[in-house]
């Protein structure tokens, strides 16, 4: 059987896989507590790590995305912790309305 890695079928750019997804708690910086991290292995190796929210950049109001990469699901995670509190720095008294969710169907 083939593996997924090595399908390939016209009109389909890439095929990413879901390896993992975590609960990041972080109570005193985002609303509602916490947030999730999907963790997507490539086709030609690694890990993306991808937060299910972004804070709104305060210039024009569109989301500051951010994501990690690691050759490990772990590194990945870490990656895009360490990122996305980076969009973070400086800020305070975020409110909901500071910030952009993920459509729930992609999580």
């Amino acid at each position: 059987m083939k593996d997924w890695k090595d399908i390939e079928i016209t009109g389909i750019n890439k095929i990413d896989k879901v390896v993992a997804e975590f609960q990041v708690w972080a109570i005193e910086k985002v609303p509602y507590g916490k947030f999730k991290i999907k963790i997507l292995e490539t086709a030609k190796g690694g890990y993306i790590g991808l937060p299910n929210l972004a804070v709104k950049n305060i210039r024009d109001g569109t989301p500051d995305g951010t994501s990690g990469f690691g050759g490990t699901i772990e590194e990945a995670l870490e990656d895009t912790i360490k990122y996305f509190l980076q969009t973070l720095e400086g800020r305070e008294n975020l409110t909901e309305n500071d910030f952009v969710w993920s459509d729930p169907h992609d999580f």
